[in-house]
Parts: structure tokens; C-alpha cells; sequence
């Protein structure tokens, strides 16, 4: 039970909380041309929301679940002549 109290455990509740939070927002994004930017990619899917980062690996992760689900919900993306597959992260 102390433990369950303690800074350590606390600190990394929190830390799995918000990590599951971004990954109910975030999208992995892959297929599209090498050298598109972290920005091309924030310009493409800021049409479903804001976006928050684009972190490595083409993680898109937008502010909330509601633009992430909008997203997933379009059938087909094109980004530059390339087909990119969003799937949920």
C-alpha cells in the first residue's frame, strides 16, 4: 500500500495515462515519398485537426481523438502523388 502512495509509482501512472491519451490521438502514417518533411505531413492532416507533433517514424499526433477518428474514417489519402496508409498507432 505505501508504495502504491509513493512518488515513483504516482509519477509513472501519470506517465502511462498520458501515453495512452496520445495514442488514442496519434496515427501512424506510412508510404509516402522519402524526403517529405515533418511539415508537408502537419500541413496534409491539420485538415482533420490540429496537429499537435509529428514525432519519428510518421507518427502524426493530432490535439484530439475526434480529428484522429476523421482520419480513419477517409477511405484513401494522397500526399504529393503517393498513397499513404494511415492506420491507428
Amino acid at each position: 500500500a505505501e508504495h502504491l502512495r509513493g512518488k515513483k509509482h504516482q509519477r509513472l501512472r501519470s506517465l502511462r495515462a498520458e501515453r495512452r491519451a496520445q495514442e488514442q490521438r496519434s496515427l501512424f502514417v506510412s508510404g509516402f515519398a522519402r524526403g517529405t518533411s515533418g511539415e508537408e505531413l502537419a500541413a496534409y492532416f491539420g485538415a482533420y485537426g490540429y496537429v499537435a507533433a509529428v514525432g519519428a517514424y510518421a507518427i502524426v499526433e493530432l490535439r484530439d481523438a475526434a480529428g484522429r477518428e476523421r482520419a480513419l474514417a477517409e477511405t484513401q489519402h494522397d500526399l504529393a502523388g503517393h498513397r499513404l496508409r494511415v492506420r491507428p498507432r
